[in-house]
């Protein structure tokens, strides 16, 4: 996962409640948590990483979404921390 947030705090509370939701089964891993917009970076980082973007709080900036989809990059973007962590929780169940 990449994970970005509007502030420091969020992406540590964020980061931390998302790698508990690592089980026998699956693993969850932070390949890059930061603060501030979607960049075209994060979404190559994620590509190369074959990552999502969980963004909280935050928006792609301009043109970021086009590059997203033409490297099948899911951005997902949340403004409550439960329904990411629920979603994510789902997604590996």
């Amino acid at each position: 996962l990449g994970v970005k947030a509007d502030v420091g705090g969020s992406v540590e509370a964020l980061s931390d409640a998302l790698l508990k939701l690592s089980n026998s089964e699956v693993a969850v891993a932070i390949v890059h948590s930061g603060v501030g917009a979607i960049t075209e970076s994060d979404v190559m980082l994620a590509a190369a990483s074959d990552a999502i973007i969980v963004g909280f709080q935050v928006r792609p900036n301009t043109g970021v979404r086009a590059v997203a989809e033409r490297e099948e990059i899911d951005i997902r973007l949340y403004s409550v921390i439960y329904d990411a962590i629920e979603e994510v929780r789902d997604a590996l169940e």
